[in-house]
């Protein structure tokens, strides 16, 4: 298939699956517990609508982009995280149902400030044209199609289906959606390798400075205000965990513009390498830990 088929019809239906799966994992008790304690809520999702773009600008103020380039970054900061944020904070110890709800609110948002934050985001960098232009409700529709909608539709099948059924179907679900999801952000890969910059790269390098800096920074907040420690961690994640697939589709499929979508699907690959790392980290620690309260 085409690089343009791949971008503009299998990723937009593929990104959908996956947010149908993550409103499938989704129950009232999700978010119940969490609005228990609304400021860590509040903490997060200001992190991640505030904090991460501001960041993004200054990775752009800091390294000499390209403006295709900057604008894939800043793209990227706008856009939610993922079911792939809530697998991470599970094999982190992280507080799964604060990072689902994140994950879930940074979802509901994301349709209608993404389009508003990029329109100015490519106006500051001399980018927006009529031939290249978000417009706003157009494009809140189709995010609503690929995000919100599915995550709707997923919760509504839940209660359809009822939870022993669901309870087998889901872990499946959630395999079968990955894979696709994996597949589909290779063969982009794949189909616009020529075009994308080194590895060795100061694209690489904007990546993993925007993913290493926004999580050291959700840590040292979080830390800071004395958070418990999986709370800590799942706002860690969320913060550095981005859905690169909604940032993809959004320069593939509405702005039509390859070239800024090749740092979100760097990012989609990259992203995973400090967080892995960070991961095994926290894991070590706790065990070195517990190694020594057993001692004492």
């Amino acid at each position: 298939m085409s690089p343009e088929g791949l971008s503009q019809i299998v990723l937009p239906w593929v990104l959908a699956s996956v947010m149908a799966a993550m409103g499938l994992s989704l129950t009232k008790n999700d978010f119940s517990q969490t609005w228990r304690q609304p400021r860590r809520l509040w903490l997060g999702t200001g992190l991640q609508i505030i904090a991460l773009p501001l960041l993004a600008w200054g990775v752009v103020a800091l390294l000499p982009l390209s403006p295709s380039a900057a604008a894939g970054l800043l793209l990227v900061s706008l856009v939610p995280g993922g079911a792939t944020s809530n697998m991470f904070s599970y094999l982190v110890q992280g507080d799964l149902a604060l990072s689902v709800s994140l994950t879930a609110i940074a979802a509901f948002l994301a349709p209608f400030t993404l389009p508003l934050i990029m329109g100015w985001n490519l106006e500051m960098l001399g980018l927006s044209t009529p031939e290249l232009n978000l417009p706003y409700w157009p494009t809140v529709g189709k995010l609503l199609l690929v995000t919100l909608v599915p995550v709707m539709a997923g919760m509504l099948l839940r209660q359809i289906i009822g939870t022993p059924l669901l309870e087998w179907l889901l872990p499946k679900i959630r395999k079968v959606t990955g894979a696709a999801m994996i597949g589909v952000i290779i063969a982009l890969f794949v189909s616009f390798s020529p075009r994308l910059p080194s590895l060795f790269s100061i694209e690489t390098l904007s990546v993993l400075l925007l993913c290493i800096v926004s999580m050291t920074l959700g840590h040292i907040v979080a830390s800071s205000l004395r958070l418990p420690k999986a709370s800590a961690r799942a706002i860690t994640v969320e913060i550095g965990v981005q859905n690169a697939g909604v940032a993809m589709m959004v320069a593939f499929n509405i702005l039509k513009q390859p070239e800024i979508g090749l740092v979100p699907l760097l990012y989609g690959l990259l992203m995973n390498m400090p967080v892995i790392v960070w991961i095994l980290t926290c894991l070590w620690i706790d065990k070195q830990r517990s190694c020594t309260l057993k001692r004492t």
